[in-house]
């Protein structure tokens, strides 16, 4: 998942973060040292120059670093690279009865089409799309696909990807017109249209955390790190103005809970409020308003001596005056004629440190003039206009003073709410890895947050999906899961349940651990393959043969197989090879870093840096990663929408230079990839045990079946191997189904066949590739 927010979030969610170190030249080598994979802090993994010995990183902090799975460093020295991978350090159990889902041949049917990018314009016509070509991806071979978040967006999200979900029952209803893909309708009419197909659609359902709301509650919140443990003692039941309260039109018709407020969350990410927007005398007592004449009220004296406080015309948020609170200036007592003003108008701030000016010089230095009596004046007749030129001032006001914005919230992963109905020892409890991420946290160790889940999943099942992508689910309550098992195989009783999949987000070994206990109710997670093609293939970083060990699954050694489903590439990771690539200033032409904007601008460099013979920032070799993944037996593969076509562009008009490549290799794998799989790391004229060379064969069930991708990454590679496809293809022609080599080749009596690899360097290759499968037109 990737969540950017622009006001009350700005975080990058759950993504394996590569910029910097690995988004440089493709070819380049590693820094010289360690570089590492970390927690990113929002589900993720991130690779960092190692910090060897640092006396500040908790012990502990280096253990939970092991859990994750895939490449965990590199080390780059006089001896050479070295490479460590982390990988599940259990005994994978057989297969038992009661088990849902089992690796073998029915699993190893589907291939999975992550359907979406962040980076697709906001064009409402994904739906349409997917209904108009469901026969033409049938007709490739995807089995399934991968719905985007199909919710209503919060109004302030980056990209309206449906991860910052303002409204869960929300698919494009309610009169506020299409979300970001299409309607409701459009959705419903283009999943009858895959499964025409025959094809089944899995649901993102995000079951971690609520944005969007719209209501604050002034809470004491403590500073703690993604484990819920508190790490900043001058923060520690500071009161804040968390948007932690509110509802929408879908969530009040559909959900079991109709508001939500901060007693279902164990608490938010920073969310630029500002550590002292609640406002407070010199001693941190804050002032409190509850209506004309109360005993309780707390005011500053100028404002507890106005018409405004006499006749209950004071906003504050829960009774707390806050930095954005507004005041009847005029008026007072009138019931719709009362003029409102910011109580920054004569509010002067006594703490130290929270403003850099006041609110009046601030608006001398924006072009209003004159004494303060003036500026008021000006002020109060700006209040008047249609458009009201004031609300942007003062909102400019507060964005530029520490305390009032997210300047005070720098360094902050976690605000945890210890509010009235808050339970701190809810946090971490019966999870797969640390508990906060980003937005507010649900609390899902409640009864009545986990029954909610389960009606969202069960609307979401009547509107005609048939299972669920669960994001984040390294971060949830496990019995989310479970219970989400349960209901899946009761909803869809008698069905097969290999129709319908259920598959998890984790980027951690200890997923596995769950699902052995859960009867495998949902696919594990293998994210090794990602990282073994990105630095193997698509670096040069390390050997080939990691694009195969980084794998939960030591099929090299023929051990017992998980169900899981893995992937070369999504939309988390084509996120951040844009976050790396730099921008002249007349490359940005005046865009801002981080922007929708500038990273549009970054995107249009990356596609064509990938569309060149020698790249700078794309991976090389895309295709030999989709042909090792798609050619792999026991995983459920996963094919990125972005891959196939270029994400800025409408949705599914312009192909990659990929595109017919992995067309092709889909193709074949319908086809060809069967049987059982035999993986080599080859010697070559430029390296030796699979360091620039490798064979990923399957052997068929008959002659007409079976192949043998030979993939390599050196343009100089100058050998002959030889394969062992099995006494059943003795005496057959093969040919290459990636047609990038238009010879047949014949293998001998014993069913060898003999290659000649000759490097070479191309936009989609830069080493060999070919997939080399049965002739079945041609008479042996």
């Amino acid at each position: 998942m990737h969540i950017s927010v622009s006001r009350r979030l700005s975080v990058s969610l759950l993504s394996i973060a590569i910029a910097g170190l690995v988004s440089g030249t493709a070819t380049a080598a590693p820094p010289a040292g360690t570089i590492e994979q970390v927690p990113d802090g929002n589900g993720g993994v991130k690779w960092r120059k190692a910090q060897i010995g640092d006396p500040d990183e908790d012990p502990s902090q280096r253990e939970r670093r092991k859990k994750l799975l895939g490449i965990q460093s590199i080390t780059t020295g006089p001896d050479g690279v070295k490479v460590e991978v982390g990988n599940y350090r259990g005994k994978v159990r057989q297969a038992e009865q009661g088990d849902v889902f089992v690796s073998g041949d029915k699993l190893d049917g589907h291939v999975i089409l992550q359907a979406f990018a962040l980076y697709q314009p906001n064009d409402n016509a994904t739906y349409w799309a997917l209904a108009e070509n469901a026969g033409r991806l049938a007709q490739w071979g995807i089995t399934d696909v991968w719905s985007p978040p199909p919710y209503r967006a919060a109004s302030d999200s980056k990209y309206g990807e449906g991860y910052a979900i303002a409204d869960r029952y929300d698919l494009g209803a309610y009169g506020k017109g299409p979300t970001k893909y299409g309607t409701a309708d459009e959705l419903r009419t283009a999943i009858g249209a895959l499964h025409d197909q025959g094809i089944r659609v899995q649901v993102d359902v995000v079951p971690n955390q609520i944005i969007g709301l719209a209501g604050r509650q002034v809470l004491p919140v403590t500073a703690t790190d993604m484990y819920g443990t508190p790490n900043n003692p001058a923060i520690d039941h500071q009161l804040y103005a968390a948007y932690s309260k509110g509802t929408a039109p879908g969530q009040t018709e559909h959900g079991l809970i109709k508001e939500w407020d901060n007693t279902y969350f164990n608490g938010t990410s920073p969310q630029n409020q500002g550590l002292s927007r609640v406002l407070t005398d010199a001693a941190q007592v804050p002032w409190r308003y509850f209506g004309p004449n109360d005993s309780r009220n707390y005011l500053p004296e100028w404002l507890a001596a106005s018409d405004a406080a006499r006749y209950g015309k004071i906003n504050t948020v829960d009774g707390y005056l806050t930095a954005d609170s507004w005041y009847a200036i005029e008026n007072a007592s009138s019931g719709s004629d009362a003029v409102y003003g910011p109580v920054l108008l004569h509010y002067a701030e006594p703490r130290s440190g929270v403003v850099n000016e006041s609110f009046l010089d601030f608006a001398r230095n924006n072009g209003l003039a004159g004494t303060d009596y003036e500026v008021r004046a000006t002020i109060i007749a700006g209040l008047k206009m249609t458009p009201n030129p004031i609300g942007p001032l003062v909102d400019a006001y507060l964005a530029k003073q520490p305390g009032y914005s997210a300047g005070s919230e720098v360094g902050i992963n976690t605000l945890r709410f210890d509010g009235p109905g808050n339970d701190a020892s809810h946090i971490g409890q019966n999870l797969i890895d640390f508990e906060f991420l980003v937005g507010n946290d649900l609390d899902t160790t409640r009864v009545e947050v986990r029954e909610e889940q389960a009606n969202w999943q069960r609307y979401l099942l009547d509107f005609g999906f048939d299972g669920f992508r669960i994001d984040a689910a390294s971060h949830i309550n496990m019995q989310v899961l479970r219970d989400e098992t349960e209901q899946r195989l009761k909803y869809f009783a008698g069905d097969d349940v290999n129709n319908h999949l259920s598959y998890i987000e984790s980027y951690v070994a200890s997923q596995v651990d769950f699902q052995q206990s859960n009867k495998f109710g949902q696919l594990v997670m293998d994210a090794g393959p990602f990282s073994g093609f990105l630095f193997s293939f698509g670096r040069d970083w390390a050997p080939l043969r990691y694009a195969f060990t980084a794998s939960l699954v030591d099929r090299v050694n023929r051990a017992a197989a998980m169900p899981n489903w893995s992937f070369v590439n999504n939309h988390d990771q084509e996120h951040n090879i844009l976050a790396g690539i730099p921008l002249t200033a007349e490359e940005a032409g005046g865009t801002q870093p981080g922007s929708q904007p500038y990273e549009l601008r970054q995107f249009a460099k990356y596609d064509e840096d990938r569309n060149s013979v020698q790249k700078q920032w794309a991976p090389y070799n895309v295709p030999a990663s989709y042909a090792i993944l798609l050619t792999t037996k026991d995983t459920v593969p996963t094919v990125f929408y972005g891959d196939l076509f270029s994400s800025t562009q409408p949705y599914m008009s312009t192909p990659t230079p990929y595109h017919d490549d992995i067309v092709n290799l889909l193709t074949m794998r319908k086809h060809f990839a069967k049987g059982e799989q035999v993986i080599r790391f080859e010697n070559s004229n430029t390296g030796t045990n699979g360091e620039d060379l490798v064979t990923n064969v399957r052997l068929g069930n008959d002659r007409t079946s079976g192949v043998a991708v030979v993939a390599g990454n050196d343009p100089a590679l100058d050998t002959t191997i030889t394969i062992d496809m099995g006494p059943k293809h003795r005496n057959q022609w093969f040919v290459d189904a990636m047609s990038y080599h238009p010879e047949r080749l014949r293998t001998d009596k014993n069913g060898v066949l003999t290659v000649q690899v000759q490097g070479t360097q191309n936009v989609d290759v830069r080493g060999y590739l070919a997939a080399w499968v049965p002739d079945v037109a041609a008479r042996d």
